[in-house]
């Protein structure tokens, strides 16, 4: 499959991410297929699962799901479990083990410190990819959650590790909408700032002004500047053109007739809204790269309503088997909103003759392995979907746990499944810290 190529992000030793215009070095491996690329979801579950509970058993066209997360059988042909992913960074990265898990499973990169305020990181595996393929979409990505703010994790770090999947660089996370009616607007209202009909419009209209203005600014001042300034200018007029084109409400339009979700949802129906967003924006290709969290990072949530009260993260951490019974109904519940919504994206026909499932890489990524002992060297990532680009036909990929392969390398197979090359990583890394080569099995 030929993709086309915006630009690139060089990244090095303490620099920043630079972005850059595509250079001509960097071109296409092979051609698979004609057509645009697919889709990439990342669905995020908090404080950890337990392997017992979620990977499969058997191997090429046998996967067998535990009980717990039996309700993926009926996906297990469209599956490629991963087995002991190390994440490297989060071990790497002092205390907070929330926030780095979350913080780092993305972007692969360490982060020095939490104190002080300070926010580091690192440009996220969805994130790069938006922006090397740059889709003709209304919205470049897009970042959601039915979580809801809590306390940060310790050590003074910031709330971003764990409220942010996605980052467009350092000190750059991009914030989740987590209210599913705002989100149905952003994508299909026709409003702007709260204001509706002519208001709109003339909000529109002075907002494109404004970007015109700001835009002519930015231009007169580009020639002045030195090659740095420049390269940072470059990824401001593109923040600048997403903007302009997320205010194009004729690109909202859809024959999927979408109905917007009903005010004040509880929890349970927070998530099932946003399931239903996720296959829309996909259906009416408002965006080709998404990132959803379940819930944040170091979530506390109760879940009263499966009868397991107690706050998630603490009963992660259980002194007991009740604690321990109450959170194989939290990991047992989740597995069944995630089965939901692959379930809608295989009943839905894409639009190059698949299924949305078929023509979409979803990646299932957790926080780390099992929450107890915060163990963020034997992640075990799942991947659906991707028909024609992944190996996701039943099968199971299994590093042994006392040498785990690396999460980069997952993150290095998901470039070359998408013909992405070039060295965006630390110190000549592929991605982040230590993505140096794919992993053997994951991409066709």
């Amino acid at each position: 499959m030929s993709f086309p190529s915006r630009r690139r992000f060089l990244l090095g030793a303490g620099a920043a991410a630079l972005a850059l215009p595509a250079l001509e070095v960097f071109t296409p491996r092979t051609a698979r297929a004609a057509g645009p690329p697919p889709r990439f979801l990342a669905y995020y579950f908090p404080n950890g699962r337990r392997p017992e509970w979620w990977v499969p058993s058997g191997s090429m066209g046998d996967l067998v799901f535990p009980a717990q997360s039996s309700a993926l059988q009926p996906f297990a042909g469209q599956a490629l479990a991963l087995q002991n992913l190390s994440n490297n960074a989060a071990i790497q990265s002092p205390g907070a083990a929330h926030a780095m898990g979350t913080g780092t499973v993305m972007t692969g990169t360490t982060i020095s410190t939490v104190a002080g305020g300070v926010v580091e990181n690192n440009v996220s595996i969805d994130q790069l990819l938006a922006d090397q393929l740059a889709p003709p979409t209304r919205f470049r990505s897009l970042q959601w959650s039915a979580g809801e703010p809590g306390p940060c994790d310790v050590g003074g770090s910031s709330c971003a590790y764990t409220q942010s999947l996605s980052w467009t660089g350092p000190a750059s996370p991009l914030v989740a909408t987590i209210d599913p009616r705002a989100a149905f607007e952003r994508l299909f209202g026709r409003g702007v700032d709260g204001l509706e009909g002519d208001a709109a419009e003339i909000r529109r209209t002075t907002k494109r002004s404004v970007i015109d203005m700001v835009e002519a600014d930015a231009k007169a001042l580009q020639g002045t500047l030195g090659k740095t300034d420049q390269a940072t200018l470059e990824g401001y007029f593109d923040a600048l053109r997403d903007l302009e084109k997320s205010l194009d409400a004729s690109s909202a339009a859809c024959e999927a007739d979408p109905v917007p979700p009903v005010p004040g949802l509880d929890y349970p129906g927070r998530v099932a809204a946003f399931h239903e967003l996720i296959r829309l924006a996909f259906l009416c290709d408002q965006t080709r790269f998404l990132t959803f969290m379940v819930e944040f990072g170091l979530s506390g949530r109760s879940h009263d309503f499966l009868g397991a009260p107690g706050g998630h993260h603490a009963l992660s951490h259980y002194g007991d088997q009740a604690a321990k019974d109450r959170l194989e109904k939290v990991e047992t519940w989740h597995n069944q909103q995630f089965a939901g919504l692959l379930g809608l994206l295989r009943d839905t026909p894409g639009p190059r003759g698949g299924t949305l499932l078929d023509e979409t890489v979803v990646l299932a990524i957790p926080s780390m392995g099992e929450g107890s002992s915060h163990d963020h060297g034997h992640n075990c990532p799942m991947l659906f979907g991707g028909s024609g680009v992944l190996n996701t036909d039943g099968r199971k990929i299994a590093f042994p746990a006392e040498s785990p392969a690396r999460l980069t390398d997952l993150h290095v197979s998901l470039l070359q499944a998408y013909e992405i090359e070039g060295t965006f990583g630390k110190d000549g890394a592929i991605f982040g810290d230590d993505g140096v080569s794919p992993i053997s099995g994951v991409v066709v």
